[in-house]
């Protein structure tokens, strides 16, 4: 009977723990789909046969079919902009804002 606190104090935790984790993963994760659909179309491959791998700083590897393109992101909540490596993402910030009076002449 001791031991029942015990086991579920160990699962909250490790359910928690797997929450958490996955919640983060989905996250930082975010620009995933969006390369995989710019990999589709570089590296003229089907989606699954394509792999992508995320490295630091927003950088993506996606490899199939015998080639490799590498991707720079810029993400802002789950809307993601993805480049070949070297060409710079428009980041969020850094887009015209369509609605000012300078645009609109």
């Amino acid at each position: 009977m001791s031991r029942d606190p015990l086991l579920a104090v160990g699962l909250a935790f490790a359910t928690t723990g797997c929450f958490a984790a996955d919640f983060s993963g989905n996250v930082m994760n975010a620009a995933t789909p969006f390369v995989l659909g710019r990999a589709t179309r570089d590296l003229a491959c089907p989606s699954k046969q394509i792999v992508v791998n995320r490295e630091l700083g927003g950088r993506y590897v996606a490899r199939g079919c015998g080639r490799t393109a590498a991707y720079d992101t810029v993400c802002e909540q789950l809307q993601c902009d993805v480049a070949r490596a070297g060409e710079r993402p428009a980041g969020w910030r850094d887009r015209p804002d369509y609605s000012s009076p300078e645009m609109q002449r």
